[in-house]
């Protein structure tokens, strides 16, 4: 009979080990791992926290002056019309005339393109969407005598809007236009920039 009670309590002991206790166990583990992922995501927003406080104190200790300035050199929007307006400054400074201004729409509205091919129309997506910042190109022409021109793109290097300059073709005046009042020393360049804005 001791024999019988023995083997029973060993039944019951396993059966209970398997059908409560090793999946609560197994619950126990899954809600230390848990606990632990969540202590660490915890400890991570302290420290995102305390280096965002941080960052706000400096923000706050920058003069004025400066704030505009960067909000000048890299600004939050397209700001095209205020861009064209500060080239054209910078050029009148010279005396030199410009015009055929060209820019991308796309850019201004933000959006992807899109193209038909067929009756299905497909939206192209721009890998330039993905960057913080946006790209704006713009093309113009500008006419004027080269020591000028030269002295234009150092003030355009200089000024405080970041403008790259992608590309410059220039045109000679024409033969028979030199014999009239065309002066044969102004030239018409033709410049592909790009500035850039935060999204």
């Amino acid at each position: 009979m001791k024999l019988i009670f023995k083997i029973l309590a060993i039944v019951i002991s396993l059966i209970l080990f398997f059908a409560v206790i090793d999946p609560l166990y197994g619950e126990v583990k899954q809600l230390r791992s848990e606990v632990a992922t969540y202590n660490i995501a915890l400890d991570n927003s302290t420290e995102l926290q305390a280096t965002r406080d941080s960052l706000i104190e400096v923000y706050k200790g920058v003069k004025k002056e400066d704030k505009e300035r960067l909000a000048h050199l890299l600004p939050n929007t397209i700001s095209n019309i205020e861009l064209i307006l500060e080239i054209e400054k910078i050029a009148n400074l010279h005396g030199m005339p410009i015009g055929d201004i060209n820019f991308d729409t796309k850019n201004l509205e933000g959006g992807a393109t899109t193209t038909t091919t067929g009756d299905v129309v497909v939206a192209e997506s721009d890998p330039q969407d993905n960057l913080p910042y946006g790209i704006f190109p713009m093309e113009f022409v500008i006419e004027g005598k080269y020591n000028t021109f030269v002295e234009f793109l150092d003030d355009l290097e200089h000024n405080l809007r970041l403008v790259d300059i992608q590309s410059i073709s220039f045109k000679v005046p024409d033969s028979a236009a030199i014999g009239g009042a065309t002066d044969p020393n102004v030239y018409s360049y033709t410049l592909k920039v790009k500035t850039y804005w935060l999204k």
